[in-house]
This record gives structure tokens, sequence and C-alpha cells, in this order.
């Protein structure tokens, strides 16, 4: 049996996708071929319980860890519960984030009774209204997003509010692997934002620096 885990290590290796191989009762339910590849490796190891796969897709190759039990495949690895990009407009998905953004504002000392508001309206608008029009429209009104700085001016934004949505998303979400400094690099490098790199930066990595992010 094949599961999917989740190892947060460097940006490259975030980037492989991970799975957990039973060697005891190696039935493929992803369609991998790994009996294949790994038919000398498995008859060698097969006292070994579990395999650890690395698949990257760019080379076509596999990389591989063993661990002979549970003790010591737990010691490294964990797994974690994260919503996927169709499950981000459900309740359940708020609250996790929620959660996620005050431990990390308490974490990074920085916590405001305001955060106990944060994404408030959200579930509440999807009564009524599809998520992307919420999306666009929460993006524009909070000032913990950077489109809020284009409408209202950079000098509204809360920053830090920003920096603990950054730094917390990888806890929830799915497609969000990256941390705070990561995502400040990702932002950057989409064209939208160049126009305002310095001033992005100078409100950013002052802060980056002072929190150890």
């Amino acid at each position: 049996m094949i599961n999917k885990l989740n190892k947060r290590q460097t940006v490259t290796e975030r980037n492989h996708i991970v799975y957990l191989y039973n060697m005891i009762s190696p039935d493929n339910e992803e369609g991998y071929d790994l009996d294949t590849y790994f038919s000398d490796y498995y008859e060698n190891r097969k006292n070994n319980k579990w395999l650890v796969v690395f698949v990257n897709d760019e080379k076509k190759a596999f990389d591989v860890e063993q661990f002979e039990n549970d003790e010591e495949l737990l010691k490294k690895y964990k797994t974690f519960k994260m919503f996927t990009k169709y499950e981000r407009s459900s309740f359940s998905y708020w609250f996790a984030h929620w959660c996620s953004f005050q431990l990390c504002a308490l974490n990074l000392g920085i916590w405001k009774f305001k955060y106990l508001f944060h994404d408030f309206e959200k579930p509440w608008m999807k009564l009524f209204m599809p998520y992307k029009k919420i999306q666009k429209w929460h993006r524009n009104h909070n000032s913990h997003h950077l489109e809020y700085g284009l409408i209202h001016g950079f000098d509204k934004i809360d920053w830090k509010a920003l920096i603990i949505d950054w730094e917390c998303s990888h806890l929830s979400k799915e497609q969000c692997p990256l941390d705070c400094r990561e995502e400040l690099e990702n932002k950057l490098s989409d064209e939208k934002w160049k126009p305002y790199e310095k001033t992005i930066r100078d409100h950013i990595e002052p802060l980056l620096n002072k929190y150890f992010l």
C-alpha cells in the first residue's frame, strides 16, 4: 500500500511527491510500477518494513529511504491533514486556517485581539457568493493582503498580519507549501508585483529578520 506523506524540508525536497511504501504488503494502489523498479532492491531489503519513496517527475526517477519499523519512520516523518484547493471554501478549512493563524501569531509573540476576527467574513459570504468572488473581495478589503495595498496604499497594510498569514499557510493548505520568506520570493517572481518590489521588501524583510523567519 502507498500513502502520501508530507515532509517539511528544503524547497527542492518539498517539490517532490513523497510516498510511503509498505514492504510487508506491497500492493500498489496508486499505479506506480514500483515492483519492477525495486525488483532487486525488494529481494535484498524485504526484511525492512517501510520504504519512503521520493517521486521526481522532472527526472522520472525515484529516491529511496528505508526504515525497519514504525518508530524509526515517525522520528523523521509525520503526516498531517491539509486541505486541497477545492476544499478551501469549506467551513472546516476556514477554521483550520484560523487556528493556525492564531497559533503562529502567538508563537511569534505578536498576537493582537483583532486577529480573533481573521478571515471572519469568508464562511458567511460563502452562503450566497461563489468562492472566487469572495476571494477577490477579501483580498481587496483586508489589510493582510498585498492587493489591499494597491487600492489603499502600502502604508495601510498590516504587515505583521501578512507575514503571519504567509507563514502559517502550509499548516492547512496543500497548495501553499512555502513559508513566509519563500512566499515573498514567490510573490515577487510575479510580474504583477515587480513594480512594487522595493516597497514590499522594505516592509517585509525587516520583520522576517526580526522574528527569525
